[in-house]
């Protein structure tokens, strides 16, 4: 009898566990995060953020459109690769999914591209890789707001949905299917500090 009861309140104390749990990270965990903009993370990350404008991940949606002669880099990579410098891919779903942020998903660069969103999101953007902003950037300002010496660690923001960009992340996009991926893998380590560091040339 005793077993049952202590088992009975185990199973009670599971069941209203979540009611323990801080109620920012409950409010994280319900419902999907949406997409908010590169524009969201510049007021704390502004020389990351200028960083990023200066790297090709910015234009990565450009980069579909037609390519001229003169644009000698890139008119030979896309030739290398079997591509028509000439031909739009732009409208290309196959490219979309990886020259914008959050393709076809709330918030994120829409399968139309047309509108606001369109222009807010169509390139290799903070959450193409930080993930959709509206939760952890939600929480950041209300912490702020009630202390300005608020630190925050990729550990404590997961709740939120932040992702601490892996190789794997990067190599959603970053592979084989990729037809301008280069011939030698993807070198993680090497490349991962570009996106935040690389200078204009």
């Amino acid at each position: 009898m005793r077993l049952l009861i202590a088992a009975g309140s185990f199973l009670i104390a599971m069941m209203f566990t979540p009611l323990l749990v801080p109620d920012g990270a409950v409010q994280a965990q319900e419902g999907a995060a949406t997409y908010v903009g590169s524009d969201a993370c510049k007021k704390c990350h502004f020389k990351q953020h200028r960083y990023w404008k200066k790297t090709s991940k910015y234009k990565a949606l450009e980069s579909l459109e037609p390519t001229a002669e003169d644009n000698a880099d890139l008119f030979a990579k896309k030739k290398a690769a079997g591509l028509d410098p000439a031909k739009d891919y732009s409208t290309d779903k196959t490219c979309l999914a990886c020259h914008t942020t959050g393709f076809g998903k709330k918030g994120g660069y829409p399968e139309d591209g047309a509108g606001d969103a369109a222009e807010a999101m169509g390139q290799v953007g903070c959450e193409a890789c930080h993930g959709a902003g509206s939760k952890y950037v939600e929480h950041k300002k209300k912490e702020l707001e009630a202390n300005k010496e608020a630190k925050f660690t990729f550990e404590n923001l997961a709740p939120f949905g932040i992702v601490d960009p892996s190789k794997e992340v990067c190599a959603g996009c970053h592979n084989d299917k990729n037809p301008t991926n280069p011939k030698e893998a993807f070198d993680f380590d090497a490349r991962k500090g570009e996106v935040h560091s690389k200078k204009k040339k």
